[in-house]
Order: C-alpha cells, then sequence, then structure tokens
C-alpha cells in the first residue's frame, strides 16, 4: 500500500511538474502575441525593425490555439489562460482571421474590386487579354489597379473596351480605374518613396447617386527584394544551419525594415488626407499596402475605416501568390456608411502574384 502512495505521489508530482511547464510556455507565448500586436503602434518610420515583429504573428496565434487544445486534452480548466490572453487581443485576431460566414447570396449595392495586376505576368498580348476578360467579367462598379501598365497599345485596348461598355478609365503610372461613376476630380497624394514607379496614393472623387465620393487606389512601398532574395528566405525557413540562418534573418530584416520605413510615410500621408475630408464624405480605398493587418500602415487606416474583408471575409484570405510568402496585403476599406455583405479573395485567375480582392458593400442610408 506504502508503495502505491509512493507511485501515486511521484505521478502527482510529474503532472504538476509538466503543467508548470506547459504554463510557463504558454505565457512566454502569449506574452510575444501581445508584442506582436503592439508593435502596429510603433511608427516604422521613427523605428523601422519593430514592424518586422507583426509578421510573426500567426505563430504565436498558432502556438496559443495549440496550447487551447493541449489544456483541454491536459487541464481543462486551464483553458481560461490562452482563452482570456487571446481575447485581450480579439481586435487584431479578427483583423487577421475574421470569422463572418455567409453573406454571398445578400444584395448589395456597390461592387469594388482591387488587384495588383503584376504587369499580367510579363506576357503582355496573351496573359494581358485573359487578364481584361477577367476584370469585365467580374462586373465591378469600381475596379482599381495596380502595377498595370504591360504596353500603351494594351492599356488603349483595355480603355476602348471599358468606355464602349460605358464606363469611365483613367490611368496613372502604374495606376489604373475602371469605374461605372464619372470622376469629377482627381489628383495624387505625394509621399516619399524609394520606387522607380513612386508607390504613391491616386485619389479620385466620383459622382454617385448625385452624391461625391472619394475614391484612393494605394499602391504602399514594395519591399523591393530581389528574386534572389526571396529564394534565400525560403532557404531560410528550411536551413538546419544556424550561423547560416542567424545571417539571413538579420540581413533580410533590415531590407523588410527598410521598406516599411517609406510605408509609414505614404500611409501618415494619406491619413493626412482622410482627415481633412469633408465631414460626412463617404470613402472607399483600396490597394496593394504590401502590408498584412498586423501592421503600423493597415492599423492607421483600420482607425479611420472600416475593412471590408473584416466585415465580410472568412479566414486568413492570403491575396499574395509569391513562394514563401503567404499573406493577405491587399486590403478594401471604406466608411461607415457603408456594410460589407461579402469579401473574398478570388483565387479563379492565376496572371498575377496577386489574387483580386472583390467587396460588395450595401448602402446603410438605404
Amino acid at each position: 500500500m506504502a508503495q502505491k502512495k509512493t507511485s501515486n505521489g511521484a505521478f502527482s508530482a510529474v503532472k504538476q511538474l509538466l503543467a508548470t511547464l506547459f504554463l510557463g510556455a504558454n505565457l512566454v507565448t502569449l506574452f510575444l502575441l501581445w508584442i506582436c500586436c503592439a508593435s502596429t503602434w510603433v511608427d516604422p518610420s521613427m523605428h523601422p525593425r519593430m514592424s518586422v515583429v507583426g509578421l510573426v504573428f500567426p505563430v504565436f496565434l498558432f502556438l496559443n490555439v495549440a496550447f487551447l487544445l493541449l489544456w483541454l486534452i491536459y487541464k481543462p480548466r486551464m483553458m481560461v489562460v490562452p482563452l482570456v490572453g487571446m481575447a485581450l487581443c480579439g481586435n487584431y485576431i479578427l483583423d487577421y482571421f475574421p470569422l463572418n460566414l455567409g453573406g454571398k447570396d445578400k444584395a448589395h449595392d456597390l461592387r469594388i474590386m482591387t488587384w495588383n495586376a503584376g504587369y499580367f505576368n510579363g506576357l503582355p498580348s496573351d496573359s494581358f487579354l485573359l487578364g481584361l476578360d477577367y476584370i469585365m467579367s467580374c462586373r465591378a462598379d469600381i475596379v482599381c489597379l495596380q502595377e498595370a501598365q504591360p504596353s500603351p497599345y494594351l492599356m488603349r485596348t483595355l480603355e476602348e473596351r471599358v468606355t464602349g461598355e460605358g464606363g469611365y478609365f483613367e490611368r496613372e503610372g502604374t495606376r489604373v480605374l475602371i469605374s461605372r461613376f464619372p470622376v469629377v476630380d482627381k489628383g495624387t497624394i505625394e509621399a516619399e518613396s524609394k520606387s522607380k514607379y513612386g508607390n504613391n496614393t491616386r485619389y479620385y472623387h466620383l459622382l454617385m447617386d448625385g452624391d461625391t465620393v472619394t475614391l484612393l487606389n494605394a499602391h504602399l512601398e514594395c519591399y523591393n527584394l530581389s528574386a534572389d532574395e526571396k529564394d534565400e528566405y525560403g532557404d531560410v525557413l528550411h536551413s538546419r544551419d544556424r550561423d547560416k540562418m542567424k545571417s539571413e534573418v538579420k540581413y533580410l530584416t533590415g531590407r523588410l525594415a527598410y521598406s516599411s520605413r517609406y510605408r509609414a510615410l505614404q500611409v501618415k500621408a494619406i491619413a493626412q488626407f482622410l482627415d481633412n475630408l469633408p465631414k460626412g464624405r463617404r470613402v472607399l480605398l483600396c490597394g496593394d499596402f504590401n502590408d498584412t493587418p498586423i501592421s503600423y500602415a493597415y492599423q492607421q487606416i483600420d482607425k479611420r475605416l472600416e475593412n471590408a474583408y473584416r466585415g465580410g471575409g472568412f479566414g486568413v484570405g492570403l491575396s499574395f501568390r509569391e513562394k514563401n510568402f503567404p499573406v493577405r496585403i491587399d486590403h478594401i476599406f471604406h466608411s461607415q456608411e457603408w456594410e460589407c455583405v461579402s469579401a473574398r479573395i478570388d483565387r479563379s485567375t492565376d496572371i498575377s502574384d496577386h489574387y483580386p480582392v472583390i467587396a460588395d458593400l450595401k448602402n446603410w442610408q438605404k
């Protein structure tokens, strides 16, 4: 009997030790999850390296979900730890992984699409014509394109197709607007950029149902990683050489931080533009942010506008097709006068290295 009690005591001690270790590890992962969220408060133009922290947000989110399942099996009452911890950053989690169900069949007043066309995959003729057919088939009321400049001839082909169907066409640099609403004014929101094309934002004042609506087509600073650097990043993910991994991570962190500084300057220019608009002005903002929802750039706009995918999408919604970069960096925002009834990443086309983002909006005023 004494031996049995000793055995039970030893088992309880081991179980308690494991529970303590698990709890410690869970608290560490929660703390790191909170750090990822807090990094969005830091201006990358002042502290650019902090912007890279947000990129590992999904890693610590996954670990906390894993701990939730572990506690469910091992000690259910301890599930409160990851649950409370994740609830404290619940808005960030829903920005990254919204949980909206249904909505596809709901009536809507406006369909908007944003798409980084990736120069139509470098195949101006065949690929462009496929892209043109795809764009027109989506039946969007507003289409904002970035990196859409295969050739002057093909741009004229697109313009003739759009205007021939009664739409409006505007192009400036690599950004294109296709709209069924007339443009009454337009311009560029200037900000510092290192891109040869200039990653600035175009704005348009549209006449929509007798009212002026401001639309912004943004393409924020690219990561500017070469094909070789992207391959090196992939090698780092699978490398077992710690010294090489440490060196490459340091280099890539610097490169990513460098571009985030310019995105911060660009998004602050957008924020100032939004803040100076007349009170009550309806606003649409979309484009390639080159930043995930866990970023300074995204959160600065989210303070002012509603994100369509957060309101009508489901899941992570990966909009970037580049190998080793599973992220959503293309976004649609709208002012509170609209409700998003459906938002999706359209994976039916592979012409570009980005997938289009499409949102259906309903006017609250109706």
